[in-house]
């Protein structure tokens, strides 16, 4: 039997819990070879940290403007030329990434089994698209944004939008992500957390812990008996 029986629903993050973000560092190699994955990682390290500093010093920044100016530092640093015409290349490119192998199939395993949203820091309209075009947006309810509200997890009044959006106490919301800060922050919260560590890294020393660690979705579908 489950010991997660009480869950009446997951949420996710999309990016790099989902779809392999990383799949841009192919594009990126276009425009600079040999710098693809270098700069791939950096840009999206950049990210994470201007949306938290952003939420720290309340200052509402939208995600394109975000990830445009995390673009940039990132070029900066690696001494390349980044071109706002990249930055949309890499924009369209998130809009294809492929879902990591095991993800379509689980999905459909669990949205079996519960209601599934997903909980982004990203724009609605890009989550949606890239759910579309990849044939597994009919496994979810809805596609909440903490952008439009000006809080970027991990937040708690992100992981609040959620509860307010599912209309369910958290204690009853699973929630799911390959980041080590957004399933700590999600456990802070008092989701029941689930961190999928495909690399097997360690978890950042912050102290709050996610209940379960699994390798991929395919594993968590099982656990949940789905």
């Amino acid at each position: 039997m489950s010991t997660f029986e009480s869950i009446k629903a997951l949420t996710f993050d999309h990016y790099g819990t989902l779809f392999d973000k990383h799949a841009v560092a192919k594009v990126i190699e276009q425009d600079f070879p040999g710098h693809g994955e270098e700069l791939a990682r950096l840009w999206f390290s950049t990210i994470k940290k201007y949306c938290w500093l952003s939420g720290l010093m309340e200052r509402y920044l939208t995600w394109d403007d975000i990830t445009g100016r995390a673009l940039t530092f990132a070029g900066k640093s690696l001494s390349l030329d980044v071109t706002a015409h990249l930055h949309q290349k890499l924009i369209e490119a998130d809009l294809i990434l492929p879902p990591y192998p095991e993800v379509p199939a689980a999905l459909a395993r669990l949205a079996a089994k519960r209601d599934l949203y997903v909980l982004t820091m990203a724009s609605a309209w890009m989550v949606e698209a890239s759910q579309k075009n990849s044939g597994v947006d009919k496994y979810f309810k809805k596609v909440i944004s903490a952008e439009p509200h000006g809080a970027y997890k991990p937040a708690t009044a992100a992981y609040d939008l959620g509860v307010r959006e599912i209309g369910l106490p958290r204690e009853q919301i699973g929630f799911i992500s390959s980041n080590s800060f957004d399933v700590m922050g999600g456990a802070h919260y008092g989701f029941p957390t689930f961190w999928l560590n495909r690399t097997g890294v360690p978890l950042d020393e912050l102290g709050p812990q996610p209940d379960l660690v699994v390798k991929d979705l395919a594993e968590l579908a099982t656990v949940l008996g789905a």
